[in-house]
């Protein structure tokens, strides 16, 4: 996977060089560290019979996915968990805020097969966002011990091109610097 790999099924690439890689990088780093790891939290709600914990993670998964895809426009780069500033639907439009807000709240009703039936429309959600990335193969999990690598080879690939623009790196300091 390389930043050059986009599929003709992608959506119209933004004009501005910067915001395509903020959205082409951070956005698909947004999905990997982010989405992909509450979605795992909605499913253990839901095998758990925790309707309201997995109503509560989907409003969260959906206000972070639906931030990918304001990245196009004029979604906010900078991220950090329950900061009160951070606007997740910026440059989203109305209707796929509207469209995700219900999707989440629809997870009331998520209780056996119902409860299926709502993840899999969650993991619809991320697809069509990731999607709009424009990657010609699906991202890795770097959940998985070896998705970490292809994750960090996905880092890796970026970092040159968002420094160059001036832009932050993916992975956090912490995460760069030797332990010893």
């Amino acid at each position: 996977m390389t930043p050059s790999e986009v599929p003709t099924t992608a959506a119209p690439a933004p004009s501005d060089l910067r915001r395509l890689l903020v959205f082409r990088a951070h956005g698909a780093a947004r999905l990997l560290l982010g989405c992909r790891a509450r979605l795992e939290d909605i499913e253990g709600a839901v095998a758990a019979g925790q309707t309201e914990v997995a109503v509560l993670m989907a409003y969260d998964l959906v206000q972070l996915s639906l931030s990918v895809r304001g990245l196009r426009s004029e979604g906010e780069l900078v991220y950090a968990r329950d900061e009160a500033a951070f606007d997740p639907f910026a440059g989203v439009p109305a209707e796929e805020t509207e469209a995700g807000m219900l999707l989440a709240a629809a997870g009331r009703e998520a209780t056996g097969e119902r409860g299926e039936e709502w993840l899999e429309r969650l993991r619809g959600h991320l697809r069509d966002t990731e999607a709009l990335l424009g990657y010609g193969e699906p991202l890795p999990d770097v959940r998985s011990g070896s998705g970490l690598m292809k994750g960090f080879k996905f880092a890796r690939t970026w970092e040159p091109l968002l420094r160059r623009a001036g832009l932050p790196d993916l992975l956090p300091d912490a995460w760069k610097r030797r332990a010893d």
